[in-house]
């Protein structure tokens, strides 16, 4: 039940965040929530990871990745209190799955893969932040 009231509080949220950027939800977008456990290696603070994170890594992943816009989640209340997570949103399943059609495969297509070695500068300064950061995640399409 905690697990539902969060989403539908995820979805509301995405509401608000598509809103404040002009965007609106239509049938058939996709939203995606990603869950993070985030463990800091001893020298990082979660301000620094958190500014690398939103003004530096998410842009540049955003723009290898075209239609999609990614806004960083951080839990205020309930079962996710002080946890982070990430809001995917994709304007259709086509988009999203030009980028990655086979669901858990992260480098199916040639497009990711070129996606990829852009990024592994960033995806390097990502692992000198954290010692650990799995994620669980869902696709939700807007009906």
């Amino acid at each position: 039940m905690k697990t539902k009231v969060f989403f539908m509080l995820c979805l509301l949220l995405c509401v608000g965040l598509t809103q404040l950027s002009a965007q609106t939800l239509q049938k058939g977008d996709v939203v995606a929530i990603r869950v993070y456990t985030l463990t800091l290696k001893p020298d990082v603070t979660m301000n620094q990871f958190l500014d690398f994170w939103i003004n530096k890594y998410n842009p540049e992943f955003e723009k290898c990745y075209p239609g999609l816009k990614i806004f960083v989640l951080s839990g205020d209340r309930g079962e996710k209190k002080n946890q982070f997570g990430e809001l995917w949103y994709f304007e259709s399943l086509k988009v999203r799955d030009k980028y990655w059609p086979i669901e858990g495969d992260t480098t199916s297509t040639d497009f990711d893969k070129a996606a990829a070695k852009k990024l592994k500068p960033l995806n390097d300064e990502w692992d000198k932040f954290l010692l650990a950061g799995p994620s669980v995640y869902t696709d939700w399409v807007i009906k």
